[in-house]
């Protein structure tokens, strides 16, 4: 009896080459994109999960003096010794500080820096990684170095990296470069899922000066009340806030905006959850374009099964044979979907700006969830099925399309419109979202920064020789580069005594700073000149003004310590220029003053660089040679300031570019299944449009009359979609400061293009039908 339901099943998918194409086809995409990201909120919400101690772990944050309100993942390198010797329920600590370097050298040759990062010898207790070689002894020796894997293969290839020399030019921007020789004393095996990312590891005590710390405690302990006893006893904070000890767990979903720890694993719950939601919506999409067709096409067999049991077959022997047939087209799709999985995963990996291994598709944390699919997707389409088919007759198969009986099939189709409707305007919003980033970025287009401790005649000649660069259009000179200057706590005092603590940068540049930004000035004396009245002329932003309530020109020629402190008298205000973004769109616009670069052989000196942007590669190489001649035994090394701003900003483009696939995938999917219903539903009414053609039908109402059913399923998924849409991107938006409005015209270009996409699907089989031959049609049955 299998063999003979083998064959039946066999002969019934070459019999609906389309439909079983269509169907298998759906769901290996369906299954393969839903995969991936499930495997990704996995991998996600499992890191550290092998580590011993991961609820043990507490991660430390204080508030923030520059930005109130904000909170930074900061301990000063003597508090936590502090700490251990004061509260008995510490057993340890481990602080995580990395440090700025120009180049390294290894045999030999210059390359870009990596991320090194200066540990306590508590690290091995804190995150077990084992030793491929060597000891964790490295870690008594301040000039010894432990290697990841990955970085020895760069470094090494397979030699034994024990004992090899690596040099490093320190740089922190406050004072001269620095050379450090490192010895190779260990080398970690890679590590999945692991919460810190490095490169290298050293221990230097005398050179911590404090950072990210974790502590460990006993599972048991009250946070909060160890909190309060903290703050009751006063132990030093960055300005006289308090400290806040969060969970594991808390410390990589929170968000740092005013740091970059890109040594420390963020984990991207806005990204996960929307990519879940993603996920099951295109998931639901494949699994009703999977029942539609398979329904559809086993529905075809109605006369033969009900020959069957006729001929005494049994009803169990009829579910049996449509469980096989739901079961094998699962198991291809399955197995499909594993090969699509693995040549997805480098635009997945694009797309979601991860390194995610395939190595995980097969772990035991996630392969039970891929069984598991293939056990939903049979027993429930086959239970489905057996159902609804073993009650119809021969009689009932003839009428299913012509009464209303196919009610449901309009139902899974209009929830398919649904998913596509709200997919695509949560795409077509987060992309307007994107081009509010762009365009506030468009300062820095083509703009980069060169720094460097460098002497006054050597900063002099490459100034000089840059300028003389085909392709450069101007020059600056300044301080720290934009996205990484002074940003300090400061008091803004209003004319009333009224004081606000807020966060203000300070920005150094020479008269070509405001034309090389792109910054507008609002009001006040010519910055070029200023200078000439007043050597201490100083910038400040709207914001500034603003903050104090006072018009713009109020400000003009006011000492600039009669509202900022900024530890002298001298300085004046000649003038308020446009705000500009340095930071993520979530964030206000911080207050900054702007004063007049003056060299100090002590500080890092910034060149801002113009380009046209016609052609930047001979450009480049034109600037990396002029940096050659003045600085030969240094490696070129630039900021690209308008990466610099996207990478501020990367999670929008992230969401962007998550929303962009699904929704394609969605109305492809809705696509396939709108073609194979279409496709089955003409054929069924084949007879129909031949006798309503011969009794005097035109093209167009046969048209209408076939696709009115489609139009209207739309309509309601348009309707039931808008408001579902628009409360989700609305909750999406409030968490930017800078944002864009929800717009009408997302939802009606959403509606137009799943319409015109529709149209054009379903347009072919239906025009072909409606132009054919009435007799031919006649014929048909």
């Amino acid at each position: 009896m299998f063999k003979t339901a083998l064959k039946l099943i066999f002969r019934n998918w070459w019999r609906n080459k389309t439909f079983t194409l269509i169907s298998i086809l759906s769901l290996t995409v369906g299954i393969a994109c839903t995969a991936l990201l499930i495997s990704f909120v996995s991998y996600e919400y499992g890191i550290e999960k092998n580590n011993p101690n991961r609820n043990k772990l507490v991660w430390v944050m204080q508030d923030m003096p520059s930005n109130p309100g904000e909170k930074v993942a900061y301990m000063s390198s003597d508090v936590p010794k502090q700490l251990q010797e004061k509260y008995p329920e510490m057993e340890g600590f481990l602080q995580l500080n990395s440090f700025g370097m120009k180049y390294i050298e290894v045999n030999n040759q210059h390359l870009e820096p990596m991320e090194i990062l200066n540990v306590d010898a508590s690290f091995p207790e804190f995150f077990p990684f084992e030793l491929l070689y060597g000891s964790w002894n490295a870690f008594h020796n301040p000039q010894s170095i432990v290697l990841s894997e990955k970085q020895t293969q760069k470094f090494f290839g397979n030699e034994n990296a024990l004992g090899k020399q690596i040099t490093v030019c320190k740089e922190d921007g406050f004072g001269s470069e620095k050379i450090i020789v490192y010895t190779v004393g260990a080398v970690t095996k890679s590590r999945t899922q692991s919460a810190i990312i490095f490169d290298g590891l050293v221990c230097d005590p005398e050179n911590n000066w404090g950072g990210p710390t974790l502590l460990m405690m006993p599972v048991h302990t009250d946070r909060s009340q160890f909190e309060e006893k903290v703050k009751k006893d006063r132990i030093p904070t960055l300005a006289g806030g308090q400290y806040y000890f969060y969970s594991f767990d808390q410390s990589i979903s929170s968000t740092y905006n005013q740091q970059q720890l890109n040594y420390w694993h963020y984990r991207k719950n806005s990204l996960l959850l929307v990519g879940l939601i993603s996920a099951i919506l295109v998931f639901l999409t494949a699994v009703f374009n999977y029942v539609n067709m398979s329904f559809s096409r086993v529905l075809q067999q109605v006369k033969a099964l009900h020959t069957q049991k006729l001929m005494g077959a049994r009803a169990s022997d009829v579910r049996i044979q449509i469980f096989a047939d739901t079961f094998l087209a699962v198991l291809i799709s399955f197995v499909l979907a594993i090969l699509m999985m693995h040549d997805l995963l480098p635009v997945f990996n694009q797309v979601v700006s991860v390194d995610f291994s395939p190595g995980y598709f097969y772990s035991k944390d996630f392969y039970p969830i891929l069984i598991l699919f293939i056990v939903v997707l049979t027993v429930i389409p086959a239970w489905i099925m057996s159902r609804k088919i073993s009650r119809l007759s021969g009689s009932d198969y003839r009428l299913f399309f012509a009464t209303r009986k196919n009610r449901w099939i309009g139902t899974l189709i209009t929830v398919q419109f649904v998913v596509a409707f709200a997919l695509i305007i949560a795409t077509l919003t987060a992309n307007r979202q994107v081009s509010l980033v762009k365009q506030t970025g468009n300062r820095y287009r083509n703009l980069i920064e060169i720094s460097g401790v460098m002497e006054i005649q050597e900063l002099q000649k490459l100034t000089s020789r840059l300028k003389n660069i085909p392709g450069v259009s101007g020059v600056s000179i300044g301080n720290l580069p934009v996205m990484n200057s002074w940003i300090m706590h400061g008091t803004l005092r209003k004319e009333t005594g009224e004081e606000i603590e807020t966060a203000v940068l300070q920005l150094s540049g020479d008269e070509e700073l405001l034309d090389i930004l792109n910054l507008r000035q609002l009001s006040g004396d010519d910055w070029r000149s200023s200078f000439q009245i007043n050597p201490y002329s100083v910038l400040v932003n709207k914001t500034f003004v603003d903050i104090l309530g006072k018009r713009e020109t109020e400000l003009t020629n006011e000492p600039l310590s009669k509202y900022f402190d900024v530890g002298d008298s001298v300085s004046v205000i000649a003038g308020v220029v446009e705000d500009f973004h340095f930071n993520s769109l979530e964030e206000k616009t911080t207050s900054f003053v702007i004063g007049r670069y003056a060299y100090d052989p002590r500080y890092t000196s910034t060149l801002r660089v113009r380009l046209d942007g016609k052609n930047d590669s001979e450009t480049f190489s034109a600037i990396k040679s002029a940096w050659r001649q003045t600085f030969p035994d240094d490696g070129f090394t630039y900021i690209d300031t308008y990466n610099e701003f996207i990478k501020l900003n990367i999670k929008i483009f992230e969401m962007s570019r998550l929303l962009n696939m699904y929704s394609f995938i969605s109305i492809l999917l809705t696509c396939f299944g709108l073609f194979g219903i279409t496709f089955y539903a003409v054929r069924q009414r084949t007879k129909e449009i031949g006798i309503r053609k011969i009794n005097g039908a035109k093209t167009p109402q046969l048209l209408w009359l076939l696709m009115k059913p489609i139009f209207i399923w739309m309509a309601i998924a348009f309707v039931v979609a808008v408001p579902i849409a628009w409360w989700f991107i609305e909750r999406w938006l409030q968490q930017f400061v800078y944002r864009i409005d929800v717009s009408v015209s997302s939802f009606l270009l959403a509606l137009l293009l799943v319409a015109v996409i529709t149209f054009l699907t379903v347009n072919w089989h239906v025009w072909r039908t409606a132009r054919s031959n009435p007799v031919e049609s006649l014929k048909s049955e």
